[in-house]
């Protein structure tokens, strides 16, 4: 478990593979930590199972879900599984697009079954709220569904995450100014909904980002080509997203 002193927040890696999950190596999903609050951004296939080595679930305050692909929110089913059956634990808030209690009862097969079990909140662009010492402030994004990324703030420091999205004036709202930006690569080439490494550097250092993340690496491209493509751009501190990782800010 990974503990945090007063004036620090963390950001552990629980997975960043795309688009589905291999052996030891899940889909997206982060944990931001403050001393006293857990809020679980993502949650990707294989997750939950990842998520319970650096946190109880009884810790979890909020779970953030960025956009309704596979990759990123598939084990909020598990999720709501675990604690349905858990009744000692107290019920997570829980942040997702647009529909996504449609989406999860729907696979449940019963109505309103993410309101037994969850506080339920829909994001919209400029959100903000607070959980305990953090701030969340969600940012609508590009992306091929409706995705939000996040700028999540406490004590001055501010830890963002691009969700999945193309470059543009949105990506570069949630970076402005971040201690730290998760930023996806998942183009190895430009496109419309997804960031090359050229892109995500460039986004970075017109931002005034202090250091760099990168996850979501496109199938095929290797992280050490993926951090060379980036400095070329951002001369600062640029490393790849390794489950288990945790960076303090």
């Amino acid at each position: 478990m990974v503990s945090v002193s007063d004036d620090e927040v963390t950001l552990t890696v629980l997975g960043c593979v795309t688009p589905y999950p291999r052996p030891d190596e899940p889909c997206s999903g982060f944990l931001i930590r403050t001393p006293q609050h857990v809020v679980w951004v993502d949650a990707g296939s294989g997750t939950l199972a990842e998520l319970q080595r650096h946190a109880k679930l009884g810790e979890i305050d909020a779970i953030w879900i960025s956009h309704l692909h596979p990759d990123h929110s598939s084990d909020l089913l598990a999720a709501w599984n675990a604690y349905v059956n858990t009744p000692s634990l107290d019920k997570p808030i829980v942040f997702g697009p647009p529909g996504w209690t449609q989406r999860l009862d729907a696979i449940i097969g019963r109505p309103q079954a993410s309101e037994e079990t969850f506080t339920v909140v829909e994001l919209h662009d400029g959100y903000v709220t607070g959980v305990g010492d953090l701030r969340l402030h969600a940012v609508a994004v590009r992306h091929s569904v409706p995705t939000f990324g996040l700028r999540a703030g406490s004590g001055g420091r501010i830890v963002a995450y691009s969700a999945d999205t193309g470059p543009g004036k949105q990506v570069a709202a949630v970076a402005d100014s971040a201690d730290l930006l998760v930023i996806e690569c998942g183009a190895d080439e430009p496109q419309s909904y997804h960031c090359t490494p050229e892109e995500a550097g460039a986004i970075a250092t017109a931002a005034g980002v202090r250091s760099v993340v990168l996850t979501h690496l496109a199938p095929g491209l290797a992280a050490p080509s993926a951090v060379d493509r980036a400095r070329a751009h951002y001369s600062r501190e640029v490393r790849t997203a390794e489950r288990g990782m945790t960076v303090t800010v």
